[in-house]
């Protein structure tokens, strides 16, 4: 009877739940569970990345304490004591975080609805006599996400998963954009005023200048292309089509054809046109050429190349040209990114997005309390998947898990806490004490906090055959005592007794079901804050009793207040989240309740009575509260779109501690993309260097998969990851294959391996004492007056040979670079024209010099083109082993997925 029941209030289960679940008529609560757009979520690419909203780098545990200092709009209630689905970060949480700055994604995952209006709207509201019109934020984003436990080496099972969504509410208008152009725009929004972007540089075959870009006759198809034009960097463009090429439109051809009122000038012969569709035709020839006048006489105004679409009109041998098809380089094309203002939008198809990405700012929400609007964002998780079924496949999963999944130490209630003990190490342990305070509640310590622990707070004592091993570590502030005072010293942890759990486990976490309304726990709040009159007591007592007594208040007085002695108010909340294990077990609650954002009427309508509104007395403040509530929500226009249930109700849980549970430092390029790129390479190597990868690829905007991609396989081509200094020892051929003849002559023959010239034959690089075998030598007279070297006397040739990941190379790169760094990294100021050799003694510079060698490049231009000839030809200067990179580049592609 009891699943039964759970089934008919709304308990909904997978596929995994057995066929014998009774058969149910479908009601509002009770249809199924598995809307059209889920299928499509189950093609989401498990998630590998974390973020905190403000990139909060504090412990997980401080990151979920910190949260007590928000105004208002804690989980899972709000100071009005009403259901409250997702934590808030205003004004008390300013302090510590860069709320200023940006809202970040929490985790890898895709855009599936949004809305940004152009202004805030208000909500009038009186006090006595005074009309106060006070804006409010309804803004918001939704991004749909997959959890995945980790894969079984050696195992085919499929690991449980589960979609959730995280949702960004009251984020900034429109109109604060257009005011603050400068201000970074979220790159969801769709393109709109495309221009020629700033930094493109082509130019026309065989001259260098003017610069811009180059217009083709065709997409890329595999047939040649050719140049129709030019278009200067910051050319308006309205352009058509999917992929690499778009067509240019509201352009009938080359600006050398163009009349000034638009019309294109040119006659073209009829008999090499092949038709397409109406009026349109294709050149079958090449080198159409295009004249002034019907007549053949004139001369050519412009060459049209094989396959070049084009409109004409007329008739008889010459046809009037009305346009010639243009196509632009996607990629070398940017506009103002705006969103579709006021509308809800849910885009056709869902926009990736990656954690860390740039999700909104934060917008002013004006409460009818508060005496002036603050800036806040309202953030929540959840899921429409049956999250108990979930945790139970996942914890069974857990057990299977290697041993380094465990990253969370579990502290039991009753954990002794022992006084430091000054000089304590492996030979001096903490001493235990029978009045050593003991802790009041379960823990789990992240195995990163006690890692960032100083040398002195930790004691490791080895295992003897007499007993296990044994660490020590002091802990101050974390556990606290049974009165609620915060504890200071040592904790035990004995190894293979002392557990440690993984994520997977789900350690502590409960699901609760509530079914209350507003109603009840309204009554509870008058009823709590004595607003209530005898008659009104009388009658809304039973629901605040209801209230009390549901799931969501008996788990929090479970955690806060065991013993039933006092209420559970905002207040109380707000202080148990001070203590890092009460707020770490609220986090633990899930709670299956009804969206906030899924508006009824009636259900609010039910505290009109309350609120002392009636048609004969009405309640403007509430009546207008009333209306703001419906503008602020979203479901209904959004759920049945993206998988969620069109009834409104949700799993629920805490997005800080949904985060801090999995998070892991925000990785750019993974150990899985290193060895692609380098599947010979070290284990042992590759974790040292991979810090330094993710340190500067986002400092230095190698930040998307692409660039990503084309980035490793370039290094790995180049280096194998390893740092290095250019050490000129090269055989003859190889001096004369890199640097030419000798006397600087450039007719080497390659084929002959010699110089054409007979009379240099002695003149060849290994003919030469001085410079055969003799690096420094050698590169000071290679590099003599070259890339901002002195002669060949200075020997600074050698000095600023090549060295890194990349070979960085010449004084002026170095100058470069050092300038580069120094702006980038205020608090790490170098100068690589003194000290070269830094780039090859410390590890982390070797790696940041390729990056800084691509931002002085057109690398990333490159790499957003897809283009492994033009970024081989920026990194070696030729296209030496240009199959290998294009391998490697293939290989890493398949780690990204693209």
């Amino acid at each position: 009877m009891g699943k039964l029941l759970d089934w008919i209030f709304g308990r909904h289960y997978d596929l995994s739940t057995p066929r014998t679940m009774p058969q149910v008529s479908p009601t509002r609560d009770t249809q199924a569970t598995h809307p059209a757009a889920r299928p499509e979520a189950e093609r989401l690419p498990p998630l590998k990345n974390w973020c905190h909203p403000f990139k909060d780098e504090r412990n997980p545990l401080q990151q979920l304490t910190h949260l007590a200092n928000a105004t208002a709009g804690y989980y899972p209630l709000g100071v009005n004591g009403l259901w409250h689905g997702g934590v808030h970060f205003d004004s008390g949480t300013a302090e510590g975080l860069k709320q200023q700055s940006n809202v970040h994604c929490l985790a890898d995952g895709e855009v599936v609805a949004y809305r940004i209006d152009r202004e805030l709207p208000k909500t009038t509201y009186y006090n006595h006599k005074i009309i106060v019109n006070k804006p409010y934020s309804r803004n918001f984003v939704l991004v749909r996400h997959r959890l995945q436990a980790p894969k079984i080496e050696n195992s085919t099972d499929t690991p449980p998963s589960l979609i959730f969504y995280s949702l960004y509410m009251h984020l900034q208008e429109w109109e604060n954009y257009e005011k603050a152009p400068a201000l970074a725009r979220p790159a969801f929004w769709p393109e709109r005023h495309l221009r020629v972007r700033a930094d493109v540089s082509n130019a026309r075959a065989g001259t260098s200048a003017p610069r811009g870009l180059i217009v083709i006759n065709r997409p890329a198809d595999g047939a040649p292309m050719h140049h129709l034009d030019l278009l200067p960097p910051g050319t308006p463009v309205t352009v058509s089509g999917d992929g690499k090429y778009r067509k240019l439109e509201h352009s009938r051809g080359p600006a050398s054809l163009c009349n000034s009122d638009g019309t294109l000038q040119g006659y073209i012969a009829f008999r090499f046109l092949e038709p397409v569709a109406g009026a349109t035709y294709r050149v079958s020839s090449d080198g159409l050429r295009v004249r002034p006048t019907p007549d053949l006489l004139h001369k050519e105004l412009l060459k049209l190349r094989q396959g070049t679409e084009v409109t004409i009109s007329g008739e008889g041998d010459m046809r009037k040209l009305e346009s010639i098809s243009q196509y632009v380089l996607a990629a070398a094309l940017q506009g103002e990114r705006a969103p579709g203002t006021g509308e809800v939008v849910v885009p056709d198809t869902p926009v990736p997005i990656q954690a860390g990405d740039l999700i909104g700012h934060l917008g002013d929400y004006h409460s009818e309390e508060a005496e002036r609007p603050e800036k806040k964002l309202h953030l929540e998780t959840f899921s429409e998947q049956d999250m108990e079924v979930f945790i139970v496949a996942s914890r069974a999963w857990a057990q299977r898990l290697p041993g380094r999944e465990r990253t969370w130490l579990k502290l039991a209630k009753g954990t002794a806490v022992m006084a430091h003990l000054d000089g304590a190490s492996a030979t001096r342990w903490p001493v235990p004490s029978a009045t050593d305070p003991l802790s009041a509640a379960d823990l789990l310590i992240p195995e990163s906090l006690l890692e960032r622990l100083p040398a002195d707070d930790k004691i490791s004592v080895p295992a003897t055959p007499e007993r296990k091993a044994i660490n020590w570590y002091r802990l101050d502030g974390l556990l606290h005592d049974a009165t609620g005072k915060l504890l200071n010293g040592w904790v035990r942890e004995d190894v293979g007794a002392t557990p440690w759990v993984s994520p997977w486990d789900w350690e502590g976490y409960q699901v609760l079901h509530d079914y209350g309304r507003p109603i009840h726990a309204m009554a509870s709040f008058m009823r709590s804050m004595r607003r209530f009159s005898e008659a009104q007591l009388e009658r809304y007592h039973p629901l605040a009793d209801d209230e009390d007594r549901g799931p969501i208040r008996s788990r929090l007085f479970d955690i806060i207040d065991p013993n039933r002695l006092g209420q559970i108010k905002s207040e109380e909340l707000q202080e148990a989240l001070r203590l890092p294990a009460h707020a770490q077990a609220i986090a633990k609650m899930i709670i299956r309740k009804e969206s906030e954002w899924f508006h009824r009427a009636h259900v609010w309508d039910a505290l009109d009575e309350m609120l002392g509104h009636s048609g004969s007395t009405p309640h403007l403040n509430w009546l207008a509260e009333k209306q703001r509530i419906k503008d602020l929500s979203w479901w209904e226009e959004v759920a049945e779109k993206v998988g969620l249930p069109s009834w409104g109700k949700a799993y629920h849980f805490h997005p800080i501690g949904l985060v801090g549970l999995f998070y892991k430092k925000l990785e750019l390029i993974t150990m899985e993309m290193l060895k692609a790129a380098d599947p010979h390479g070290f284990s042992n190597y590759h974790q040292e260097i991979l810090p330094y990868l993710n340190m500067y690829a986002p400092i230095y905007k190698i930040d998307t998969p692409l660039r990503i991609a084309h980035f490793l396989a370039q290094v790995g081509h180049e280096s194998k990851f390893k740092v290095k200094s250019e050490n000129g020892n090269f055989s003859a051929r190889r001096m004369r294959e890199i640097f030419g003849c000798k006397g600087g002559q450039k007719n080497y023959n390659s084929e002959a391996d010699d110089c054409d010239l007979g009379r240099l034959r002695n003149k060849l690089w290994s003919h030469e004492l001085t410079y055969a075998n003799n690096a420094v030598n050698l590169l000071s007279y290679v590099y003599a007056d070259r890339m901002g070297n002195e002669g060949e006397e200075t020997r600074d040739g050698y000095k600023y040979r090549g060295r890194g990941i990349i070979q960085l190379t010449g004084r002026s790169n170095y100058e470069r670079y050092t300038r580069i760094h120094n702006t980038a990294n205020p608090g790490d100021l170098k100068n690589f024209v003194e000290n070269p050799d830094l780039i090859i003694d410390e590890l982390q510079y070797g790696v940041e010099s390729a990056f800084v060698y691509c931002s002085m490049t057109n690398f990333n231009l490159a790499a957003d083109e897809d283009d492994i000839n033009k970024t081989t030809q920026i990194i070696n200067g030729g296209y030496n082993g240009l199959d290998e990179r294009i391998e490697v580049l293939r290989k890493i592609k398949l780690t990204l997925g693209i």
